[in-house]
């Protein structure tokens, strides 16, 4: 079996917490984490800003802790029933109440500690920690008199990468939200995409607002209405536009040999089915092998899928593959790295066609410049794709959210760290926007209603240019995106912005 050349495959865990196929874990595993510092690393991917034309409403600041488990106020208003079939747009829910709802707003926060991360000598560039970011957040929208005029009542969950069941620690927070402090929203920032957190949240009608890159496929859209993720695109979305801007830029062609990666969960076989393979048909580029991995819910699945890798590339090459993709609804990083790194040893280089879910400037830190120089990519959140700070530069959001954090005493440094104050202040500003649209009111109807009713008009920090709009099936994400490259030493853009 090939030795990797610098480290440990395992260790990836800490590029992102990776994706869970939402297994059903029983109540009676449910359990508060505790109080804690040490959440450095990527457990939130790096994510930079796009916006709207016109500044979103509303301001991002935060401040965390990895309690689950504080005040906040009553149980959460039902909200109609989610497309459940999973066929169609999402359901309309009903208008925003004429009288203005006043009093705390209890929100629940669920943010990562990559504590994966420096055991296993994976660099991630941050100076500060995730926890330390939404605190700073919820320290600063209460002094400015809270979402809509409510002071947050913030309720703490924190999920940990150097775990033995991350669904176990899901449905310990998604206990405490639900049950122990009945919040009425949700805002995550935790670089891990769990089903089995959707359907939670969704039997308890708590809506659930999310920074992350991780997001749904057309399936779970559909079935989880109240899931909203602006800094993402939907999986199908996703790989329809990696393959078609890939594909005009003739980096994917006719002539080359696809072998694709997939983690085996349900989700990310559904991605397969439904978005990459019909895209790439499409395009007319063909699919030489498949070749499936663990599905990742735990540091020993990391494991395993790493171990795996040797046999990945051993079938690719024996199957003339000249092109890597790898499909996984959160941990296309993980797994690039892991594929690489056995490449890397066994003297092969081909080319990957990735997305802003690979985490390039990730990539960058720990992998080896010979797979690297190969790696090309469909690219919408700025601090994951480009390492060049021109390319990097702040829009109205975004300087809003660096200001709120510049007053709480929060200074970001590296890509990172900018990932890491962009993602969960749109959270706060997204929150902000819907429940001023909803007259104070936080609910699943509210919210759901508060996603049309923005629309295209919110400005993200995180995104490119700050730009978001309505896709085919009413979900708000990016609307903009540019190819990147390993150029000198280092991932920047190498394109114009385009239409995703």
């Amino acid at each position: 079996m090939p030795r990797f050349s610098r480290r440990p495959a395992v260790a990836l865990a800490a590029l992102a917490m990776a994706t869970a196929c939402g297994t059903t874990v029983s109540t009676s595993a449910v359990r508060q984490t505790v109080p804690g510092s040490g959440d450095s690393g990527l457990g939130t991917a790096p994510v930079a800003g796009r916006s709207s034309s016109q500044p979103g409403a509303g301001t991002g600041s935060d401040g965390s802790r990895s309690v689950a488990g504080t005040t906040g106020t009553g149980p959460a208003s039902s909200a109609s029933a989610p497309d459940a079939a999973g066929t169609g747009a999402r359901p309309s829910p009903g208008g925003a109440s004429s009288v203005p709802a006043t009093g705390p707003l209890k929100v629940g926060i669920l943010y990562s500690i990559n504590d994966a991360a420096a055991p296993a000598g994976i660099q991630n560039g941050n100076t500060f920690s995730p926890s330390q970011v939404v605190r700073a957040l919820v320290d600063s929208y209460n002094k400015s008199g809270g979402i809509a005029g409510r002071h947050i009542e913030p309720v703490y969950a924190a999920l940990h990468s150097y775990n033995n069941d991350y669904e176990q620690q899901v449905a310990a927070a998604c206990a405490s939200f639900t049950q122990d402090n009945h919040v009425s929203v949700v805002l995550t920032n935790a670089g891990y995409y769990s089903e089995q957190l959707l359907s939670c949240l969704s039997k308890a009608s708590v809506p659930l607002i999310s920074g992350d890159f991780a997001g749904a496929d057309r399936k779970d859209a559909r079935t989880y209405p109240g899931f909203i993720a602006p800094t993402t695109l939907v999986a199908e979305d996703r790989e329809s536009s990696v393959v078609t801007h890939l594909s005009e830029s003739g980096w994917l062609t006719h002539a080359n040999r696809v072998g694709v990666i997939i983690e085996n969960c349900p989700i990310d076989n559904r991605i397969y089915r439904n978005g990459l393979a019909p895209a790439l048909a499409r395009a007319n580029v063909p699919v030489a092998s498949t070749f499936e991995t663990q599905c990742f819910q735990s540091i020993q699945d990391f494991g395993a899928e790493t171990s795996q890798m040797s046999n990945a590339v051993v079938r690719f090459r024996s199957k003339n593959v000249d092109r890597v993709m790898v499909v996984s609804a959160g941990a296309e990083g993980n797994l690039v790295f892991a594929f690489s790194e056995v490449a890397d040893s066994q003297r092969w280089y081909p080319g990957y066609a990735l997305s802003s879910l690979a985490i390039p400037e990730v990539q960058a830190q720990n992998g080896a410049a010979t797979q690297l120089a190969n790696m090309r990519g469909v690219g919408w959140l700025p601090t994951l794709d480009s390492q060049d700070r021109q390319q990097l530069q702040p829009n109205a959001a975004g300087r809003d959210c660096l200001d709120r954090m510049h007053h709480e005493g929060v200074q970001p440094q590296s890509n990172t760290d900018y990932a890491f104050v962009y993602e969960p202040c749109d959270t706060f500003r997204l929150l902000a926007a819907i429940t001023r649209a909803a007259n104070g009111v936080v609910s699943l109807d509210s919210v759901v209603q508060g996603e049309r009713t923005v629309g295209g008009s919110f400005e993200s920090a995180t995104n490119l240019a700050g730009r978001t709009r309505l896709w085919q099936g009413g979900e708000l994400g990016p609307s903009t995106g540019r190819l990147f490259a390993f150029v000198n030493g280092a991932f920047k853009y190498t394109s114009q912005p385009f239409a995703l």
